[in-house]
């Protein structure tokens, strides 16, 4: 038998950057499903009526994303639905109802439930989707779920989420922050920036809506600002990204942290990108242009 090739070792290899691909889900529905029943695609699981797939279906066809999840510590602990970013949650024993309330949801109505105002950490467990996000992922949700206060985070594992070769991949709502390359050693510190209202820099993908660069450029110099005892949480930039780029295409961002002009080099690189085991399994992928850090230099002081 072949031994198993995981495309997030292969990602590593490449040297594929994990910075850069941040954007985060505007609009989540989580659906409270048991994880052995998950099955790929996720309207399409286990003991699921015809009507409450196509519901689910409708529902990442108008742009929503659409997450199975579950506690396997704590089974039945989780509302039948939950909606973010509003962080509303109900529970819906008439599947009719429920199917209503998904509708209704697309929509743009929110259906009537109660309120959590604690952060929701979606850690991608799904193996039925890749092998990776069951290899990293559930280790990295079992640390979590060990040591966080459940008084101030709702953490669940879910069905894929994306970004399969950069596992454990996470996002936390409603911040709309997304995470890769999270392991369980990193549960503590990763829980403690949160707490404390931070971005966990070493596994932070990028700002959600912002083009590539941007986020490479922005999170570089959150990074340069913390190497020096600073806690910067967004950074204004100035320079101009190209519309047409090609491999070896190089550019100079500028971000202004507190006295200093900081002047942020990258390079546009092709990688050969299997975005999932199933991907590296069949011999598929696709070479995809990404941009890379180089360097970051000071230019002072900075303009006021």
């Amino acid at each position: 038998m072949s031994k198993h090739v995981f495309c997030t070792d292969l990602c590593r290899e490449r040297g594929e950057p994990l910075e850069g691909l941040g954007d985060a889900p505007q609009r989540i529905l989580m659906l409270a499903w048991p994880r052995g029943k998950w099955r790929t695609p996720r309207w399409e699981s286990v003991d699921m009526s015809a009507d409450l797939t196509a519901a689910l279906h409708a529902a990442s066809q108008a742009g929503l994303h659409v997450a199975l999840v579950d506690k396997v510590e704590a089974q039945g602990s989780l509302p039948t639905l939950h909606a973010l970013p509003e962080n509303v949650f109900a529970d819906f024993p008439d599947e009719a109802d429920l199917i209503k309330a998904i509708r209704n949801y697309v929509d743009g109505n929110v259906f009537a439930g109660r309120i959590d105002t604690r952060s929701t950490i979606i850690c991608c467990t799904d193996s039925r989707r890749d092998a990776c996000c069951a290899r990293h992922g559930f280790s990295t949700y079992k640390a979590l779920v060990a040591i966080a206060d459940p008084a101030r985070f709702n953490i669940v594992q879910a069905t894929h989420i994306g970004g399969c070769r950069f596992a454990a991949s996470l996002v936390v709502m409603p911040q709309r922050q997304r995470y890769g390359r999270m392991t369980a050693g990193l549960a503590p510190a990763f829980l403690a920036a949160l707490e404390r209202d931070e971005i966990y820099l070493p596994a932070y993908k990028g700002r959600s809506g912002q083009p590539e660069p941007a986020q490479i450029a922005e999170l570089a110099a959150m990074r340069w600002a913390a190497e020096r005892g600073h806690t910067v949480r967004e950074v204004p930039l100035s320079g101009s990204i190209p519309d047409h780029v090609d491999e070896g295409t190089e550019l100079t961002l500028f971000a202004d942290v507190f006295s200093e002009r900081l002047s942020i080099r990258l390079h546009a690189q092709n990688f050969f990108v299997q975005g999932n085991c199933g991907v590296v399994a069949e011999g598929g992928g696709q070479t995809t242009l990404r941009w890379c850090l180089d360097a970051v230099s000071t230019e002072h002081p900075a303009p006021h």
